[in-house]
């Protein structure tokens, strides 16, 4: 969860009024904040709770939602009007490293350093923690007085272009830059793969910067006493480089600064067209029934309050018959249903004003059948010698496909944003978490016999969410005599004393031996696999010794 540092001084110049910090703590309920006590520099520490809620990382964002609350809220009137300058996009090669850009100035600023302090802390979270790490938005601020209009964004050949970046004397090219500057290491990895770099600079060729990397010191070293801002951001995703901007801006307009918007002109098309004014107010405006606020939150709740109390949050709502439509401000992008303007109303009205209510039906707890099932599956494998295994349910594609023998192009569940290959899907099986496990285990005396039940997801393009939840258990055996003898013998145990029917007919699996193994059927349904594992899957899984395993699904006769 963010932690940010608030300057006592700063934040009651923004919110209008003497604050202490009990009644700071007291109103944190208001932002989902947790006051954790004041650090060495007298900063007030406040732990964020929503990480859907990146306009409240700053102490302007949490003056600005208080100041709402208290009836004090404040319209934004420059997401509107004409733009004062130009960025153009020059390459289409950006579509491939870093493709978008946005900017806007602030005029009549009076930068001084405790807000400077404010301002760089408010860039660092939002880059750091909604940007994942300037992979998907970094964001640059610089002295406007010396850009020129159009600023122009491309892609360049690192060797070719240099200049003198932020905490240095002498001119870098950009190679060197992602070689030596401390913040060109720590962001190289984000332009890896690619051979030219992003690079903006103005219309006089003077150099702003190498997104996501570093600022130029000519145009990016702001200091007290400025007065005129330019901030940029780019991204891989332009719904959230605008979002970061319109906090930006409004962060900069709450300490009185005068918002300019900048147009960005793209050679390609993007989700909002090739030519994109910054602030933008984004759509993110939801109808909800009237009746669902007092279905989920128990108490009658009429229009005329709600209206109030979510103006009052600095929601703009338009009542209908039945129906409110309610838009968040520009600041926001987490509505996604219709719970989260419950949640709004609920938090500003105030959860104290609620009654709580004991339940009036108290039911016992049980297990699900398929719960008990599979504790009993469980006693009875670890009855026969075998040893259970925990895996995690995230697995590679190689080791579910590859490695398994069994074909690239198969559907499995993947993880979209993948943050490590080694945990990119969901596994659709546990036999191959069971050879993970079997190829660590050399040192081990023989003979080995292992099992795991567990859940698995199963792709299902007819599901709603795509995918299938399935409970499986499977067993391996392994030593030097491992056959399918062995492994029938213990499958065939196992499912008497669960009283299953159950029957063999041959089939054909890719990470079983071709005529050594068999497809398991109950009640005439397909649940699963049993046979002698193939050399090709032992041997990319580095394994010694012939190995024998079944896999059923257990939900199959529940």
């Amino acid at each position: 969860m963010p932690t940010i540092g608030v300057d006592p001084v700063d934040y009651q110049e923004l919110v209008g009024e003497p604050t202490t910090a009990e009644q700071f703590e007291n109103n944190l309920d208001l932002v989902k904040g947790e006051f954790k006590g004041v650090d060495e520099d007298g900063l007030w520490r406040v732990e964020l709770n929503d990480t859907n809620r990146p306009d409240l990382w700053s102490a302007e964002g949490i003056a600005r939602q208080i100041r709402s609350a208290m009836g004090s809220r404040r319209d934004y009137p420059f997401f509107s009007g004409e733009a004062v300058g130009e960025i153009q996009v020059k390459d289409q090669e950006l579509l491939e490293i870093r493709p978008y850009v946005a900017a806007f100035i602030v005029r009549g600023l009076m930068v001084t350093e405790r807000s400077l302090r404010q301002i760089i802390q408010t860039q660092e979270k939002l880059a750091e923690n909604y940007g994942r790490k300037r992979k998907d938005v970094a964001i640059g601020v610089y002295r406007a007085e010396k850009v020129n209009f159009p600023v122009t964004y491309s892609a360049v050949d690192p060797d070719k272009h240099s200049y003198v970046p932020l905490g240095f004397d002498e001119p870098m090219t950009l190679t060197e830059i992602l070689e030596r500057h401390p913040k060109g290491i720590e962001y190289a990895a984000s332009l890896a793969g690619h051979h030219k770099v992003p690079f903006l600079k103005d219309a006089k060729g003077l150099v702003l910067s190498m997104p996501p990397i570093i600022n130029s010191r000519e145009l990016g070293e702001v200091v007290a006493g400025d007065t005129d801002l330019f901030v940029e951001a780019t991204g891989t995703d332009l719904a959230h480089v605008i979002l970061a901007l319109n906090i930006m801006a409004c962060d900069l307009a709450d300490r009185a600064g005068r918002i300019e918007r900048i147009r960005t002109v793209y050679p390609y098309e993007t989700p909002f067209g090739r030519q994109v004014d910054v602030p933008l107010h984004m759509d993110q405006s939801l109808k909800v029934p009237l009746a669902e606020f007092s279905k989920l939150l128990g108490v009658k709740v009429g229009a005329v309050e709600l209206d109030n109390v979510l103006e009052r949050y600095g929601c703009d709502v338009s009542l209908g018959k039945d129906e409110v439509t309610v838009i968040p401000p520009p600041t926001r992008a987490d509505y996604l249903h219709q719970v989260d303007v419950v949640e709004d109303f609920a938090v500003a009205r105030g959860y104290e004003t609620f009654e709580p209510r004991m339940p009036r039906d108290f039911t016992p707890g049980r297990p699900t059948e398929i719960s008990v099932l599979e504790d009993k599956a469980r006693d009875l494998m670890i009855g026969m010698g075998y040893e259970e295994i925990i895996s995690n349910i995230l697995l590679s594609k190689d080791a579910l496909l590859y490695r398994m023998n069994r074909p690239d192009d198969e559907d499995l569940v993947e993880v979209a944003n993948v943050m490590n290959e080694n945990y990119s899907a969901l596994r659709d099986g546990v036999l191959p978490c069971l050879l993970n496990t079997e190829s660590h285990s050399a040192a081990a005396a023989y003979p080995h016999k292992l099992f795991e039940a567990g859940d698995v997801a199963v792709f299902d393009k007819d599901s709603p969410v795509g995918s299938t939840t399935l409970v499986k258990l499977g067993g391996l055996i392994a030593h030097r005599e491992a056959n399918l003898s062995e492994i029938h013998t213990d499958l065939d145990y196992l499912l008497h004393m669960l009283d299953v029917p159950w029957k063999l007919v041959s089939g054909q699996n890719p990470s079983f031996l071709s005529g050594r193994c068999a497809k398991v059927l109950i009640q005439d349904k397909h649940v699963g696999w049993m046979g002698e594992i193939h050399p090709k899957v032992l041997e990319r899984w580095e394994i010694g010794v012939p190995c024998a395993a079944f896999e059923i699904s257990l939900d199959s006769w529940v």
